[in-house]
């Protein structure tokens, strides 16, 4: 029992430490959330949109690209396709009627190296990328660039978004991006990004003539980008109302897969850069940032086995008891009683947690601009998404441990 509170109260403690901090980040930082003055010049940029397998997207996530409230004569628009099989080269070669689009085609050796052949078919002083299956708002680019008014900021990331959830998984996802947008602009304020995702982040060119092209990153480069920026010191911007659509997998068999390789490069990247970890030198990233994301892991896994060991033990014990009595469905008849409601402390700050983590949410949307109802969305998230994510670092874990290469 002692254990059992020693786990609990320090979870609930870890986790309540975090979420005040975050929220003192953001109201501290209040005036510096959005960059609201457009920059009066207009530089080139080029959008690469790396694509294998897309023809159901392709065409839409380019026309999204054509429709940015930007100048035609200063937005470039390279689709590489990294040796398709179906019938997206096709349908991309459709879309180079527009003078802003340019289509090649490469032998399919991975994102990265679509990303990195777009990077040497363009001269422009700004480079964003796209992925095929997600789609911005017009808006976007305008938000972004003036982020890079500072010149230590290498790459600014938007607000990405779940595009139409329909199902059980996508509603979960769509609280879960929400919930991202509001760490990803609490990081961007503590200079401490990790990740430059592939749905629209924008990089200023010269920061691949300093740092390199993509590397393969262990199948996460949006990871390994990322770590290499924060590791030389520069910065990552966060825009939270450039908004960017993306098409949640719709499978379990597809999230799955998608999350496995998440967490795994995750994983595998930060061990790579683990000079980063207590490293004075990159201050909040290394000392809070790096830090608390792994050991939040750690906690997650270790309240879950213990979790499932008392829910054993206790199943255990009924079937004993049923053995002895016999089994009987009043067993299972709730009566509520407010003599019996558990006033524990660990149950209300439990109570409270939940409810700065609703909050949190709440504050994504509003931060992102996001209207859409999130009621049902939110209840899919809570029955659902604990165990999805202890299956997810299960695995990804188990493929760490046996170094298992993951594909896309």
């Amino acid at each position: 029992m002692v254990i059992g509170n020693i786990i609990i109260y320090s979870s609930i403690f870890f986790f309540l430490y975090i979420s005040i901090l975050s929220l003192l980040v953001l109201w501290e930082c209040k005036n510096r959330i959005y960059k609201p003055k457009l920059r009066k010049n207009h530089p080139n940029v080029c959008i690469i949109v790396p694509c294998f397998n897309e023809e159901k997207t392709i065409v839409k996530t380019v026309h999204s690209l054509l429709k940015l409230d930007y100048p035609r004569d200063r937005l470039e628009i390279l689709v590489i396709d990294d040796g398709s099989s179906d019938k997206t080269l096709e349908r991309a070669k459709t879309l180079e009627k527009y003078t802003q689009v340019k289509v090649f085609h490469k032998p399919n050796k991975g994102k990265y190296t679509a990303l990195n052949y777009g990077l040497s078919k363009t001269k422009a002083e700004f480079v964003g990328c796209l992925d095929a299956d997600s789609f911005v708002i017009p808006q976007a680019l305008g938000l972004i660039m003036p982020y890079f008014n500072n010149p230590k900021i290498m790459a600014c990331t938007s607000s990405v978004k779940i595009h139409q959830a329909k199902g059980a998984l996508q509603r979960i996802q769509k609280i879960e991006y929400i919930f991202g947008i509001f760490l990803r602009k609490v990081f961007a304020l503590l200079n401490s990004i990790t990740v430059a995702p592939g749905p629209f982040t924008i990089f200023r060119k010269r920061a691949f003539d300093k740092l390199g092209p993509f590397r393969h990153g262990h199948n996460t480069e949006d990871l390994e980008i990322a770590f290499r920026i924060q590791s030389k010191n520069y910065e990552i911007a966060n825009a939270p109302n450039a908004c960017v659509y993306t098409v949640g997998p719709s499978s379990f068999k597809k999230l799955f897969q998608q999350r496995k390789r998440w967490y795994s490069g995750l994983s595998r990247n930060a061990w790579d850069y683990r000079s980063l970890m207590f490293n004075r030198t990159y201050g909040d990233l290394g000392f809070f940032v790096f830090p608390s994301i792994f050991l939040s892991v750690l906690i997650f896994l270790f309240v879950s086995f213990y979790t499932i060991f008392q829910f054993t033990q206790y199943a255990i014990h009924r079937f004993i008891a049923w053995q002895a009595v016999g089994f009987s469905l009043n067993q299972f008849v709730f009566r509520f009683d407010w003599f019996f409601i558990n006033t524990q402390l660990y149950v209300l700050l439990s109570i409270l947690l939940f409810g700065m983590f609703f909050g949190i949410v709440l504050l994504g949307k509003k931060l992102s601009f996001t209207k859409s109802r999130t009621g049902k969305d939110f209840l899919f998230f809570v029955l659902f998404y604990s165990p999805l994510y202890f299956i997810w670092w299960l695995s990804a874990i188990q493929d760490i441990v046996f170094n298992k290469k993951n594909k896309w």
